[in-house]
């Protein structure tokens, strides 16, 4: 299939991307069809197949932006920062912000409705985040700040997955953002002694 003649190619598959994400998260995976898409975004199915293939892999590349945009929020908020304990608040933090995403809560139904035994797509947008907690892990081990025999592997697998599933705590009445940070900030606060010297 030929580029739209006239069209910013980036340009467009932003906008469908972020037309798509909002479809995404108003209705889900399994009720948003590209017809919905097509009609929001009034350009022509040809055009949206031109920058991808399918929905899956729209939607997936909708996951992508969140994984990416976390990845850039970190860069810059723990560039300065030395202290492993404090970039553990960092990233912990970063968690509470960005698992607020609205499309991050149809992860679940898209694994159930596309009978995903192998999360290696999904486990691939997360391999940068996950990266994290082990360079945190592995820099606290190096500069003392934590013990010298935490096997990495297994805590970092801990760490991401206690952090990651606070994203239901609105579940539980915890609906204020500050009251959000707090209880990420405690999770770090009940994480950490078991991680220092």
């Amino acid at each position: 299939m030929s580029r739209p003649i006239g069209v910013n190619s980036e340009d467009t598959q932003q906008f469908i991307v972020d037309v798509a994400t909002k479809i995404f998260e108003h209705k889900g995976y399994s009720a948003t069809s590209m017809s919905d898409i097509k009609n929001e975004t009034n350009t022509s199915k040809g055009t949206i197949y031109y920058h991808f293939n399918n929905k899956e892999e729209l939607y997936l590349y909708c996951i992508q932006q969140v994984s990416n945009e976390f990845i850039r929020n970190w860069d810059i908020q723990s560039k300065n920062e030395q202290s492993a304990e404090k970039k553990l608040y960092i990233w912990a933090n970063l968690n509470n912000i960005m698992l607020q995403k609205p499309i991050m809560n149809s992860l679940q139904e898209y694994f159930v409705l596309t009978n995903k035994n192998n999360y290696d797509a999904v486990l691939k947008l997360y391999e940068p985040e996950f990266q994290i907690v082990t360079r945190i892990l592995e820099e606290g081990i190096s500069r003392g700040e934590f013990k010298e025999d935490l096997h990495v592997d297994d805590v970092s697998v801990l760490l991401y997955n206690f952090i990651t599933s606070l994203a239901n705590a609105e579940l539980f009445g915890y609906h204020s953002n500050q009251e959000q940070n707090n209880l990420y900030k405690l999770a770090v606060d009940l994480i950490l002694p078991g991680l220092k010297k």
